[in-house]
């Protein structure tokens, strides 16, 4: 709201001094420069008081405003006393359909994305976050045709206060997501004392900004295939070969991050947010096709104690294709399993339980939850409808108000993993929320 108020007064000035220059028959300089100071005045005083939050979404009006400030400055010191040009109202066009684009070009990032109160953590560790790029020796890039290794981008969030030890959770983000889709989930994590591994799956994620600077972009053939997956385009054998070919991929990724923190924990020189995991004490989660990785990766290991599949599809839990559908795994789920629904998820899902993996993989599970949040969509689940409410309307969000679902999405998690991972007596999870 903010960005199109900004809009409305910076085209509005345009628009109306223009009338004005037309009224007059004049260019009206003087008048026109000094409201450019105003309104890099105007902008900068609500950017020093918090209206505006400094950051990317201003850069570039700020940048066009500064111009325009410059312009004045020499106006008066240079121009001032040189007679007005003759005016010429066919001349006035051009300039304001040029002001109005950069204008509306500059504020588009404030009206994609607003500002917004930070999504507060729960608990009182001070937390830290660093990243590193992996190399993976043992598999090659099949995005690339330079035959180069996979590299992996993983960042962590830890409480950087004390000197024990934290249980570790990995995070795998959904099919365009990146490693930073649920920030207030791992800082609100940390916060309670968890050390928190999320997982770029390169050539997977929206973008990868690896270590040394690079920016690796989501592969189109991939977006192609699961946008054309996702509405229906595909038949269900295609479907299913194309998802366990993702899939494969991202607990590739998994693997490799698990053994490697595993590594850096016992060696002696390594980091210090290596030395505040208990490797002892292990849960994975993921959104979506993340939360598919995470549900495999737990049926697959022998270290993992706890999954969180975040409004996923379990299709690790299909194990052929045969006669026309899917073949689901019937062997009990070995751990502690908990599934987070969006509300028309959940009921698609119970239409056909017998024949759906997280209906079946729930029943058959030593020890299974499932929750519904009413009136959320997809992407609730993340922290992008608090970020971008207009993005994430366009991509994919329910009714519920998106603070709400995040924070109790990220209360649940912190539940259930303090149930399992910490010995906490009681887990009070409702069914709805």
């Amino acid at each position: 709201m903010l960005g199109v108020i900004i809009l409305v007064i910076l085209v509005g000035c345009e628009i109306g001094f223009t009338i004005y220059c037309r009224k007059t028959n004049s260019y009206q300089e003087k008048k026109r420069n000094i409201i450019r100071i105003m309104l890099f005045g105007l902008i900068s005083f609500l950017t020093i008081i918090h209206v505006i939050w400094w950051g990317f979404r201003i850069y570039m009006l700020f940048l066009i405003l500064f111009i325009k400030l410059c312009q004045a400055i020499w106006y008066f010191a240079f121009k001032r006393q040189r007679k007005e040009k003759i005016y010429k109202k066919r001349h006035v066009i051009i300039p304001i359909l040029g002001s109005t684009f950069l204008y509306t070009f500059a504020v588009f990032p404030l009206i994609l994305f607003p500002g917004f109160g930070p999504i507060e953590v729960t608990g009182n560790k001070k937390v830290e976050t660093v990243s590193y790029t992996l190399t993976d020796v043992n598999r090659y890039e099949t995005f690339s045709e330079n035959h180069e290794n996979r590299k992996v981008t993983i960042q962590f969030w830890y409480p950087s206060d004390g000197n024990g030890t934290y249980p570790l959770l990995v995070f795998s983000h959904g099919a365009f997501g990146f490693r930073g889709s649920n920030a207030s989930t791992y800082e609100n994590l940390a916060s309670n004392g968890y050390v928190v591994c999320s997982i770029d799956h390169t050539y997977h994620s929206f973008f990868t900004k690896q270590t040394d600077g690079k920016v690796v972009i989501a592969n189109m053939n991939f977006i192609n295939d699961a946008m054309a997956a996702q509405n229906d385009a595909y038949d269900d054998e295609k479907t299913y070969e194309l998802s366990h070919e993702w899939l494969k991929l991202r607990m590739d990724d998994m693997n490799f991050v698990l053994d490697d923190i595993k590594k850096q924990v016992v060696n002696s020189k390594s980091d210090l947010v290596y030395k505040k995991i208990d490797i002892n004490k292990i849960g994975v989660f993921g959104h979506s096709l993340g939360g598919a990785t995470a549900a495999s990766i737990g049926r697959e290991r022998n270290d993992i104690d706890a999954v969180i599949v975040i409004d996923g599809t379990m299709f690790g839990e299909e194990e052929a294709f045969e006669d026309g559908m899917a073949v689901l795994n019937k062997e009990s789920y070995p751990i502690p399993l908990l599934n987070i629904y969006n509300e028309e998820h959940f009921k698609d899902a119970n239409k056909i339980a017998d024949f759906y993996s997280n209906m079946v993989a729930t029943k058959n599970a030593i020890d299974a939850k499932q929750v519904v949040i009413k009136g959320a969509g997809h992407l609730n689940f993340t922290d992008l409808p608090v970020f971008s409410p207009l993005l994430a309307k366009l991509l994919g969000t329910g009714a519920v108000d998106s603070r709400y679902c995040i924070e109790t999405t990220n209360q649940i998690i912190l539940d259930y993993f303090n149930h399992y991972l910490k010995d906490a007596v009681e887990l009070n999870l409702q069914e709805e929320y």
